[in-house]
């Protein structure tokens, strides 16, 4: 073997050990980002889990205030109605108990 043949079979394992490298450090980039995303899709689906159960603890008390507004609406027609009722006890007239 001459020196060229030496030099030439050293550089293409060189650049073959560098390739080999290059998709060594390629592989573990994308097992990181790969656990990376896997945390963050996790901890989103836990967040929307969150927002599902505090919009449906939202939504019950609405539904809880707007039966309160009713039954206090109810309430102030009930009020209204009696203050309008004309009172059939006149101050005037004797109401006691009289034989014929």
């Amino acid at each position: 073997m001459n020196r060229t043949a030496i030099l030439a079979s050293a550089v293409i394992m060189l650049l073959t050990f560098q390739s080999i490298a290059e998709a060594a450090s390629i592989s573990t980039r994308v097992r990181i980002l790969e656990s990376k995303v896997y945390k963050q899709g996790k901890l989103i689906k836990e967040q929307a889990k969150k927002d599902r159960a505090y919009t449906s603890d939202l939504k019950q008390g609405l539904k809880e205030i707007e039966l309160l507004r009713i039954e206090l609406q109810k309430f102030m027609r009930q009020k209204e109605a009696m203050e309008k009722k004309p009172s059939s006890y006149d101050g005037d007239l004797d109401r006691t108990y009289s034989f014929p």
